[in-house]
């Protein structure tokens, strides 16, 4: 009876190993799949060029600011 006790948790084990392997395999096959890298590299593209346009913002500011310190000190 302890035998059997013993390899049912390692069965359990082995069994909670080997679905831990498949569900890797899958994410590994799906995180390489020509669809999903196309829809990051887009997610990617679309933030850089909103952050690209808030850099501009605040580069005008600035520039902006500095025209109106200089009107102020002549």
């Amino acid at each position: 009876m302890p035998i059997k006790r013993g390899l049912k948790g390692l069965k359990k084990l082995a069994q909670i190993v080997d679905t831990s392997a498949k569900d890797a395999s899958r994410a590994r096959k799906v995180s390489r799949s020509p669809k999903l890298q196309r829809e990051i590299a887009d997610d990617r593209r679309k933030g850089l060029s909103k952050n690209f346009g808030t850099v501009r913002q605040a580069l005008a500011d600035r520039e902006r600011i500095a025209k109106k310190k200089a009107k102020k000190a002549r």
